[in-house]
């Protein structure tokens, strides 16, 4: 049976649709447990509601007065304030402006709360061709909040527009802690502008993320497996491996001279790795072989 929670409404409730609930949920690790109010909190923190949204006729003004009651720029409610996230998530496309006004002027502390119910937002809108609230996430990434880069990327991860690669990777020279969270991304969104940054962790970052950088160069493909190519040629056994390894499941002719150099010169680097390597330039062949076949098969015949 699908779960539903409902969501205060001033006058009544209503249902939140269960993608709205996936969306909030994902962001729950970083997450403050919510304050359970009281029926009389309850019942306070509906009057404040109420009347931020009477001070405005308009629904993108009422907004901005929520935001307000969620994050105030002195102490704040914390039973008001979660009642005016909830109303924010429920007013959907009409709340993004106001919701991208607070990520930008609203404590840093306040950024992860700010994502999450953009997240609740966006999964009340229906039939967005471009997600109007994909601004938010990016402007995230500018912000000094780990908790609030780090719930910004995994939101941009689906949405995948190019314009996330640079504020991304910034953010993860910034702060380093993000470093693996935004390999991981980069290779999962398959820019392949993105293979410079990935190609110098590769080369020169942290031990336990140059795998991470490895394998997302594999998943873009294309142009990024040029790194992997240049990187069976390095000095160092561990980053010939490294190459030699993640290009196995993604080597194509254009890579054939390269794994033939290395299984030359290197091939005794790790013997089930360059077994591995001739295995895939035999399969590389037999494929130019049948392709070339095929062309010739179906080449005009001179009588």
């Amino acid at each position: 049976m699908g779960l539903t929670v409902y969501s205060g409404v001033v006058g009544g409730v209503k249902p939140l649709p269960q993608i709205a609930l996936l969306a909030l949920l994902a962001g729950a690790t970083f997450a403050a447990p919510a304050p359970v109010p009281s029926e009389a909190d309850a019942a306070r923190a509906d009057k404040a509601v109420g009347a931020a949204l009477a001070r405005s006729t308009d629904a993108g003004s009422q907004a901005h007065n929520l935001c307000e009651l969620a994050w105030p720029s002195g102490p704040r409610d914390e039973i008001v304030a979660a009642r005016a996230r909830r109303e924010l998530a429920d007013f959907g496309e009409h709340s993004l402006a106001a919701l991208r006004d607070a990520i930008n002027t609203a404590k840093p502390e306040y950024s992860a709360e700010i994502i999450r119910t953009t997240q609740g937002a966006a999964a009340n809108i229906e039939g967005a061709d471009t997600p109007a609230y994909i601004p938010i996430y990016l402007d995230a990434l500018w912000i000094p909040s780990h908790d609030g880069r780090a719930l910004a990327i995994d939101s941009l991860i689906p949405v995948k527009t190019p314009l996330a690669v640079q504020p991304m990777i910034d953010a993860a020279i910034e702060d380093p802690s993000l470093a693996s969270q935004v390999v991981t991304a980069l290779g999962r969104m398959r820019f392949e502008h993105a293979r410079f940054y990935l190609e110098k962790v590769m080369m020169e970052g942290p031990p336990a993320i140059r795998p991470i950088a490895a394998a997302s160069l594999t998943q873009i493909g294309g142009a990024a497996l040029g790194p992997l190519k240049n990187a069976l040629k390095a000095p160092d056994r561990d980053t010939r491996l490294l190459a030699a390894r993640a290009l196995v499941p993604a080597a194509t002719e254009r890579e054939l001279g390269a794994l033939y150099d290395y299984i030359r010169d290197h091939g005794d680097d790790d013997p089930a790795t360059t077994q591995a390597l001739r295995g895939l330039t035999v399969r590389i062949e037999q494929a130019i072989a049948a392709r070339d076949a095929a062309n010739a098969a179906a080449a005009p015949k001179d009588f």
